[in-house]
């Protein structure tokens, strides 16, 4: 009787022990279902500075040292240095159409609203062009743009995009060049496309053209916001055109000559997607950005084209 009662109670533990073990005969009614992962608080923030260039320029040199980011909490700096300790230095004009210059990579941050970006530039900052090399100031000492929402499991990739033309301005009597916030534009990389094409030689030599030293200076592709907007409507890059139906850029890209492939090109990169016009001319060099340039002043289109520009592909117009 004693071992009957001694079997019983081994039995009785095994069972037991087997059934916490997810054995036995029975369903599996002691699994544990895992707690859920927790949500995320942050993600990962990179910047990148691209550029649309200006004609008369051989080198913009701008030394970035810091970008802060202004939100719900206190501002996020990163310092910006070129591997020793200084400034990063970059030369817009080498960052052209897709290319960029990398500023902040891969950095955690918290998600939610940031109303802006801060971007520090220093006073060693300059501008070559044929008639010298000019002091390039930023007023401030820094770029203001607009912010951004970091989200979740989505991470914080933008480039500063700058167009030259339009953010560049030689104010008379001041031996400096001032680089301005306008014309300059943050843009997440996830969210833009490429613009590219070429464009015929009988346009870049039409005989309106024929008055300029140089063939080769002044050629551009003009980018306007929006199809059907009227040829007559498109406008120059100026503060206040006297007009108020005229329409001002988007962007402007240089048309250069390609010896490779014997053909004239252009490239815009950061390109928002969306519908746009776009616009030929080869007076771009008597467009001034803060003032209103038309046929009197020798500014004209010769033709335009429309097109649409999807995220993170590259739309090609020709202009035959």
């Amino acid at each position: 009787m004693k071992n009957i009662v001694s079997r019983s109670l081994v039995m009785s533990s095994l069972v037991g022990f087997l059934t916490a073990c997810g054995g036995g005969s029975g369903s599996d009614t002691g699994s544990l279902t895992p707690p859920p992962a927790p949500a995320p608080t942050s993600t990962t923030f990179s910047l990148g500075v691209s550029d649309a260039p200006v004609d008369d320029a051989l080198a913009v040199v701008v030394y970035f040292d810091e970008v802060e980011l202004i939100g719900n909490a206190d501002p996020i700096r990163f310092t910006v240095s070129d591997g020793n300790g200084g400034p990063r230095m970059v030369d817009l004009l080498t960052v052209q159409g897709s290319n960029f210059a990398s500023l902040v990579s891969n950095e955690e941050i918290p998600l939610g609203e940031y109303t802006q970006l801060r971007l520090s530039v220093t006073d060693a900052s300059y501008i070559e062009m044929e008639q010298g090399t000019f002091p390039l100031k930023v007023p401030s000492g820094e770029l203001k743009l607009d912010g951004f929402t970091a989200l979740a499991n989505v991470t914080a990739a933008y480039t500063v995009e700058f167009v030259l033309r339009k953010s560049l301005v030689d104010p008379k009597g001041q031996p400096s060049i001032f680089l301005k916030p306008r014309g300059v534009r943050l843009v997440a990389n996830a969210e833009v496309g490429v613009l590219e094409g070429t464009v015929a030689e009988s346009l870049v030599l039409d005989p309106s053209c024929s008055e300029k030293a140089d063939p080769l200076e002044g050629n551009a592709i003009y980018l306007f916001e929006g199809t059907g907007l009227g040829f007559t409507n498109l406008g120059d890059d100026a503060d206040a055109p006297v007009d108020p139906n005229e329409i001002s850029p988007f962007s402007v890209a240089e048309v250069k000559y390609n010896e490779d492939s014997a053909s004239y090109q252009y490239q815009m990169g950061y390109v928002p997607q969306g519908s746009y016009t776009l616009a030929f001319t080869c007076h771009a060099a008597v467009d001034e950005p803060e003032t209103d340039e038309g046929t009197e002043q020798g500014f004209a289109f010769l033709t335009a084209k429309e097109a649409n520009v999807s995220a993170q592909q590259t739309t090609v117009v020709d202009f035959p």
